[in-house]
């Protein structure tokens, strides 16, 4: 009889320290699983074991160019036994990028993928990252004297060839002025894109006139804050320009439906930043003339390629350059 206190009470303990493991083994499934619903991983994934995480780190997860970009670098990422989630600050978060750089770093995560646009702090963060042994891509706009592994995009010089030679088209006796909607932090006089759209536009002119060429930094947190600046552009004394240059896809649409607004259709030529439904309805029906497509699914895949070359062969390409497609109604499609 002695014996059977001890024995009971040993087996209690046993059967509670089970029970307190298959409770933490719960909740860590838990916690794991939402990770992996929230990178867009589905069940029969989540039986998959996965070597590397990755983070993708953009201004909003709403725009329509991101989301065509994450969603083939989820699938690029899956078939090389990584697992991507995507971060957004999504206007109007209490987040910023260099927040979520902040986070992944002390995550330690195997790579990150992020949209740079100047803002102040974030270049240390990528050299932060990179020191610490976390490879860093950055898409769309560069920063060539950070530490970052690859560049997934296309130069800024390039690019303002393809808006120059574009905006050049629309150049007619007409115009006066010419106003570039800049979306990144960088002085006027060291961007390529403004340069090669002024370039473009002094050669159309010739000796026909001075031309106005203008550029205004629309970087902002706020949606609200991009339509109210642009609805400023067209109720200014001078009035809108004849050729309004816009280099994202929510400046090209905000735009829009200002010159829908202030019935200014004919007035001005918007030439635009990617094909979202509103941008292609108003490609097709002819109110925006042109817009410039950068390849969403180039930039998707070449990320993870980036990332996988620096984990299995130990380097990456510095540089992937992406096609460029202009859309204009003779080849729009829905």
């Amino acid at each position: 009889m002695g014996n059977k206190r001890p024995v009971r009470r040993e087996l209690l303990l046993l059967l509670l320290a089970a029970a307190i493991s298959a409770i933490f083994y719960i909740l860590v499934s838990s916690y794991y699983n939402k990770i992996m619903e929230e990178a867009g991983v589905n069940t029969t994934e989540l039986n998959q074991v996965y070597q590397y995480q990755y983070e993708m780190i953009v201004d909003s997860r709403n725009i329509t160019f991101w989301q065509a970009v994450y969603e083939i670098a989820r699938e690029e990422a899956l078939s090389h036994g990584a697992v991507l989630k995507l971060n957004g600050t999504d206007w109007g978060q209490d987040y910023d990028k260099v927040d979520f750089m902040d986070m992944s770093i002390a995550a330690k995560v195997d790579g990150i993928i992020l949209e740079y646009s100047g803002e102040e702090g974030l270049e240390e963060k990528i050299d932060e990252a990179v020191e610490k042994g976390i490879p860093v891509v950055t898409v769309v706009n560069d920063a060539p004297k950070s530490l970052r592994q690859s560049f997934v995009g296309i130069n800024d010089y390039q690019l303002g060839l393809a808006y120059g030679e574009q905006v050049a088209k629309l150049v007619d006796s007409n115009t006066r002025r010419v106003l570039v909607l800049l979306n990144r932090e960088k002085e006027l006089e060291q961007n390529q894109i403004y340069a090669e759209i002024n370039r473009a536009v002094v050669d159309k002119a010739g000796g026909r006139g001075k031309i106005k060429i203008q550029a205004q930094n629309l970087i902002s947190k706020s949606q609200f804050d991009v339509e109210e600046a642009i609805r400023t552009i067209f109720q200014s004394p001078e009035g809108p320009p004849e050729i309004l240059v816009c280099l994202d896809e929510v400046t090209t649409e905000c735009a829009y439906q200002a010159m829908i607004d202030f019935n200014m259709v004919g007035e001005v030529n918007i030439v635009g930043y990617y094909i979202s439904k509103t941008i292609t309805d108003a490609i097709e029906n002819g109110l925006i003339p042109v817009t410039i497509q950068m390849d969403a699914a180039q930039v998707g895949t070449y990320s993870i390629e980036a990332l996988t070359e620096y984990w299995e062969v130990g380097r990456a390409n510095s540089y992937y350059n992406v096609d460029l497609n202009i859309v204009t109604k003779e080849n729009v499609v829905q």
